[in-house]
């Protein structure tokens, strides 16, 4: 069943896309530059499962309210999640939303999906702070995609300047999948989602 998130989208923000750690995959080693993607460096570190954790920031010049009914959507995800074939919102409480996402992916690979539980917080100042966590056993697997194993992520909108500045950092364990090929597809998804973001809300350029 698919919900409205019209009246939703203004008091809870969410995102995917996209998640808090169930210790499967401590983190090891630092944080390396591994690509660009527009403008935007995206960082990773390996963990123990074989899969890097990644981590990104853009700037955008928008307001935070508009920001945050921008990601809290889940019909508007594939405007500027990358690789989103369907998204959809399956509970609301107060600041805690859970939501569905499936992911397309290259061929001979089937889709992958998973099943997120998104807190909103502060950032400890005037900003926002967003925990997601991997739900991969919320609700039953679907015929002919696979079901991700973890995912853990945050993020953070914080005032800079003239606009604000995103924070994103994303682990996934995709399963069955070569490492290089997953960590590849991770940087780049980071990467465009902040790289979509600053583009659909631009700084001007003096």
């Amino acid at each position: 069943m698919r919900l409205s998130l019209r009246r939703t989208a203004r008091r809870i923000p969410l995102l995917t896309l996209l998640i808090g750690s169930t210790g499967l995959a401590a983190p090891l080693g630092d944080w390396k530059p591994v690509r660009e993607v527009e403008g935007v460096t995206v960082e990773a570190r390996g963990t123990a499962s074989g899969f890097n954790e990644h981590r990104g920031s853009a700037k955008v010049c928008t307001r935070l309210d508009v920001l945050e009914a921008l990601v809290a959507d889940t019909e508007r995800f594939p405007e500027w999640l990358p690789y989103t074939r369907d998204a959809e919102l399956l509970e609301a409480s107060g600041d805690e939303v859970t939501y569905y996402v499936r992911s397309t992916t290259p061929w001979p690979l089937k889709d992958r999906d998973m099943v997120y539980r998104v807190t909103r917080g502060s950032d400890g100042g005037d900003g926002v702070h967003l925990e997601l966590v991997g739900l991969p056993d919320h609700e039953p697997e679907h015929r002919g995609v696979t079901r991700m194993r973890e995912a853990r992520g945050e993020w953070w909108f914080s005032e800079a300047g003239d606009g604000l500045m995103i924070r994103y950092r994303l682990f996934v364990d995709p399963g069955p999948v070569p490492a290089f090929v997953a960590n590849g597809r991770l940087a780049s998804t980071v990467g465009q989602t902040l790289a979509n973001l600053a583009s659909r809300y631009p700084c001007s350029q003096i």
